[in-house]
């Protein structure tokens, strides 16, 4: 990782990160306190109004019990074979006296088990049908509670007590003197009294709070909203709420917006059988309110922090690692040989000093490197001239032997064909340039393996596979026919069977590889090792042949070998030069490496 990126990670790390975790935190822990000290207040409001719907059911049952103890409406639910009309008149206002004299009764109907019975109400009342009552579902557990209460809500049972927004009460009235059961009374009231009792809780701070008492399943009884009644509230909370909890409160979206949603179960079993919970629901905006003002000023200071170290990080640490990095850039350049790099120099501070010092040691470097240079080339061209004169002689001696032989033999013709040859070859060898196409080369090896193969009748036979287009590439002069006359010379000597001797090249990208191959006596490990030791030491340290040596080194490696290893490796770099692979009694195989470029 680079300058750039470690004070870069360095400033998201302990900057950026704590400020953000900081303001996190402080935005989590606020909701947190904000959200449990209304889940403590709200349960104590939930009970409080939980306690003020008790009191009124209870007084409901209390007016309901006194006035079914009145004789006159024992009398009127005496079962008779015909009731006469001014009967049911007289009723009537009895239950006009009784009944509806509490002044939250909106309907009252009053039947025997014969379906006898007669009501009356308010401005747009209905009696509920007695033959509706019995096939109902709840008719049994009214039955079954034997003159306690059973209280349905508005829009619980709609089909039953219509959709009116009213509380029904349905009971069973009991003979006061027997307990015997002596009919159904159906009472119908409007309690107003929930409206002061929502409004008292729900008012100051708190007049956005809703509250709801939610009946059988889910459905919404009373809304002070006056919105979601007969709705379920399920489809408000995506079934997020539970009903059953004694109380419990929580944050969740609730129709669209997120709130506090409180729940307390009523007990009400004492005053007959119901299942009402009482719900709360509270805009998380009317809680947070001011909070949520402190938490943005913060958020605000702290992006205007972030912004400023953004600023100070951008305009003045990243200005200095910039420099830094393009001084690094600068040395790398100069590692890979690059001495022209300069840094440009600006202003009076520590990094103008750092970047005139690292001018001015790049210069100097660049003197004394080219110092060295001219004295290495001037050293390496002195090797060079040494290596060939090694060459030059050793070759035209052993020609020079060859055709002596060939003379004694009287082989006129050919040692005047090999006198031709010699001349060409010599021709090429003393040309002054130390570089010739690869076509020379190959025709100077011809004319040397033809006047070798004159004087070594049935001795070998030889290919030479090398492609036309590679002949118009550069080769030092002299870098094949050592490696052949070394091949004829120790590796074919005292053959049984005949040699054979194979030259090839091929083109690999940027490189000429080409292959002297014998199938010869091939070179023992130990004369191969120490040629291998040899190509690998410095420049201009010749190798030292000791006692233990015996001569073996030069008996099969001979003077060529080396010397080519050596003219390679000067001329062109330790990328290229020889390789040696042989094997006893199998034969050898020498492959060059030279660069590839085309002769000038």
């Amino acid at each position: 990782m680079n300058l750039r990126k470690k004070v870069f990670t360095a400033f998201v790390g302990f900057i950026v990160v704590p400020l953000f975790v900081l303001g996190v935190i402080t935005y989590l822990v606020s909701q947190h306190i904000i959200e449990k000290n209304f889940a403590e207040q709200s349960e104590f409001t939930l009970k409080a109004v939980g306690r003020n719907i008790t009191y009124m059911l209870k007084e409901a049952n209390y007016f309901s019990d006194v006035n079914l103890l009145q004789q006159d409406i024992q009398d009127a639910l005496a079962e008779k074979e015909r009731i006469e009309l001014i009967d049911i008149a007289a009723n009537i206002r009895t239950l006009q006296r009784t009944f509806l004299a509490y002044a939250p009764a909106y309907s009252v109907a009053l039947y025997n088990f014969r379906g006898q019975g007669f009501g009356d109400g308010k401005i747009g009342h209905s009696l509920m049908p007695y033959e509706a009552l019995i096939r109902h579902p709840v008719y049994p557990e009214v039955r079954r509670l034997n003159g306690l209460s059973k209280w349905i809500g508005p829009h619980e049972y709609p089909e039953l007590t219509g959709d009116n927004g009213l509380f029904t009460q349905i009971r069973v009235v009991n003979d006061k003197y027997t307990l015997d059961n002596k009919g159904i009374l159906i009472q119908q009231l409007q309690f107003q009294e929930l409206d002061k009792i929502f409004n008292f809780f729900g008012t100051g701070a708190r007049k956005d709070v809703r509250f709801m008492i939610v009946g059988r399943d889910g459905v919404v009884m009373v809304d002070n909203k006056k919105k979601l009644d007969g709705r379920s509230i399920f489809d408000q909370t995506a079934g997020r709420i539970d009903l059953a909890s004694e109380y419990a409160s929580g944050k969740m979206d609730f129709d669209g917006v997120e709130s506090v949603v409180s729940v307390h179960h009523l007990e009400l079993s004492d005053l007959g059988s119901m299942n009402w919970t009482l719900v709360s629901v509270t805009p998380w905006d009317v809680l947070s309110g001011s909070t949520v003002v402190v938490v943005r000023w913060i958020a605000a200071i702290t992006t205007l922090s972030l912004v400023c170290a953004l600023l100070f990080n951008l305009l003045f640490v990243n200005r200095n690692i910039r420099f830094i990095l393009k001084v690094v850039s600068s040395m790398k350049r100069v590692e890979i040989g690059d001495l022209d790099i300069r840094v440009l120099t600006k202003g009076t501070d520590e990094t103008a000093v750092l970047a005139r010092g690292f001018n001015s040691l790049v210069a100097r470097i660049g003197t004394l490197l080219e110092e060295v240079k001219r004295e290495q080339q001037r050293k390496n061209k002195a090797e060079l001239m040494l290596l060939q004169a090694q060459i030059k002689p050793h070759f035209i001696f052993n020609t020079l032997e060859s055709i002596n032989a060939l003379a004694v033999q009287n082989e006129g013709r050919k040692v005047s064909q090999l006198v031709h040859r010699l001349g060409t070859i010599l021709r090429i060898s003393f040309t002054a340039r130390e570089e010739i196409p690869l076509r020379l080369e190959i025709d100077h090896l011809r004319n040397y393996l033809q006047i070798q193969s004159y004087r070594f009748e049935n001795l070998f036979d030889y290919d030479i596979d090398v492609p036309d287009h590679l002949g118009r590439f550069s080769i030092l002069k002299l870098t094949l026919q050592p490696l052949v006359e070394n091949s004829i010379q120790h590796g074919f000597d005292g053959m049984e069977r005949g040699g054979r001797l194979v030259v090839r090249a091929e083109e690999r990208e940027d490189r000429i590889v080409l292959y002297v191959e014998d199938n010869g006596k091939g070179i023992p490990h130990r004369t191969l090792s120490r040629f291998h030791a040899k190509t690998e030491e410095p420049c201009g340290e010749p190798h030292r042949q000791t006692a233990e040596d015996g001569g073996a080194a030069i008996e099969r490696i001979g003077l060529g070998l080396p010397n080519v290893a050596d003219r390679i490796r000067i001329q062109y770099g330790a990328r290229y030069g020889l390789f040696v692979c042989s094997e006893e009694g199998k034969g050898t195989i020498i492959q060059i490496t030279i660069p590839k470029y085309e002769a000038g």
